[in-house]
């Protein structure tokens, strides 16, 4: 009887057949342990404000790729050190006017990075904040002792380009608001975001800061 009914009707059942082995194929799939999972689709990476953060802090070194190896800053005398500070006390005050990082700050960290304007970066290419050369700087270039430095006309120019290139940054913006006029808040920061190749940055400027009483510029 079933061999009857297929010889009358063998077209249509192999419709049929072919139908259902189609969707079969198409929908379903089976292994060993029963239906597979289907394949997880991989996730772009989510760039947050952290991240962005993670990165220009590890990128920031003054400008440099690479961290540099850390330079101990040398003894000072008095005389030179006093020389020094007379010197660039007013430009500190107005680059504070126009950017926001304390003069006894700016001025500190100035000192130190240039060792009072006796180290090699400040006397042969006028950069008295150790910037280093990136990729957008198209100005003229200095290498010293095998680090690529950005040279300048003069010492006002390198201490204007370091606080164009700090403020360019976004955390930069959010010490100024957070930290006002406390230079412990501004070192420790400044020191956290590695913008000094000199070993114990944050003691060494908080050291000059409270031996010559620069906090008394930021009044």
């Amino acid at each position: 009887m079933i061999w009857e009914f297929l010889k009358k009707r063998w077209f249509s059942v192999a419709m049929v057949a072919l139908i259902v082995m189609a969707i079969v194929r198409k929908n379903i799939r089976f292994d060993v342990g029963g239906a597979s999972a289907p394949a997880k689709k991989e996730q772009p990476e989510i760039y947050t404000k952290e991240a962005s953060a993670a990165q220009s802090t590890s990128m920031l070194h003054l400008g440099a790729d690479v961290l540099p190896a850390a330079n101990r800053l040398p003894a000072i005398d008095d005389a030179t050190a006093m020389a020094f500070l007379k010197r660039f006390r007013q430009v500190a005050r107005t680059e504070q006017q126009k950017f926001g990082m304390p003069a006894s700050v700016l001025l500190a960290c100035t000192y130190v990075n240039s060792f009072a304007g006796q180290r090699d970066c400040a006397m042969q290419a006028n950069n008295f904040l150790g910037v280093r050369c990136t990729a957008e700087w198209s100005g003229p270039v200095l290498t010293i002792s095998g680090a690529c430095y950005r040279k300048y006309n003069t010492p006002w120019e390198s201490i204007r380009d370091f606080n164009v290139y700090l403020s360019g940054h976004g955390w930069y913006a959010q010490l100024k608001k957070s930290a006002g006029s406390n230079w412990k808040a501004w070192t420790k920061s400044l020191a956290g975001h590695q913008v000094s190749d000199v070993e114990n940055f944050e003691q060494e400027v908080g050291a000059v800061i409270q031996k010559y009483r620069l906090y008394e510029l930021d009044r």
